[in-house]
């Protein structure tokens, strides 16, 4: 049980210079929250926050640790339930219709100066229920977070997969961005910082930093 699994870690890693790869595994978490702030309360969840402390990640690329994280939880899944999963950026795993699961991916960083000191992948799926799946799960989650945290020092790596599962690319879509306001376009690419790409009607591109992201809606065709 935990207040939530990044709060432990962040404060583990503050406290006690957790190292590279330490990890927080929780059953229940009083005050989880997915992007935004919004609560978490599936029930029977698994959460898992692994820690990164990466060495060349630039500060304006943090953005890139979003796809990590979703790109651990999609391929988690795929080992634990068959896959391929497809991500929507940012931090969506759209789940196979009999997966009956919900999936909340964040990313949270501390900066230092001109870098990023260390920072939080977290992934929770539920409802889990059986114990062995349950277990199963965890330890994929924590295979695919810890490898995919290790690689934020060359975000090519990457975004290359992520870019690969990202079914919002190609998409036409809606943006509502913080603290208020519209755009609409093209979902072109994921730049190298692991921005969206949005092209307008006009052919102006914008890059979408997810700070700036209250949620994303597909258009229909």
């Amino acid at each position: 049980m935990a207040l939530s699994v990044e709060a432990l870690l962040h404060q583990w890693a503050r406290q006690s210079a957790a190292p590279a790869g330490a990890a927080v595994v929780a059953d229940t978490e009083i005050a989880a929250r997915r992007r935004g702030g919004i609560e978490w309360r599936t029930p029977d969840a698994v959460a898992v926050s692994v820690l990164a402390r990466p060495e060349a990640l630039d500060p304006s690329a943090v953005d890139v640790g979003w796809a990590a994280a979703s790109l651990a939880a999609a391929r988690a899944l795929d080992a634990c339930r068959d896959g391929p999963r497809s991500c929507r950026w940012p931090d969506l795993v759209v789940c196979e219709p009999g997966d009956d699961l919900e999936v909340a991916v964040s990313f949270a960083c501390t900066l230092g100066p001109g870098r990023v000191e260390s920072a939080a992948l977290t992934v929770r799926v539920g409802p889990v229920v059986p114990p062995q799946e349950r277990s199963r799960l965890c330890d994929a989650l924590l295979m695919h977070l810890r490898d995919l945290a290790s690689g934020l020092d060359d975000p090519s790596y990457i975004l290359d997969s992520y870019r690969d599962r990202c079914s919002t690319l190609g998409q036409a879509v809606e943006l509502r961005l913080l603290p208020h306001g519209t755009m609409r376009g093209l979902a072109t690419d994921i730049d190298d910082a692991g921005q969206l790409v949005l092209a307008s009607p006009t052919g102006l591109r914008e890059r979408i930093a997810v700070a700036s992201l209250n949620n994303v809606r597909l258009l229909p065709d």
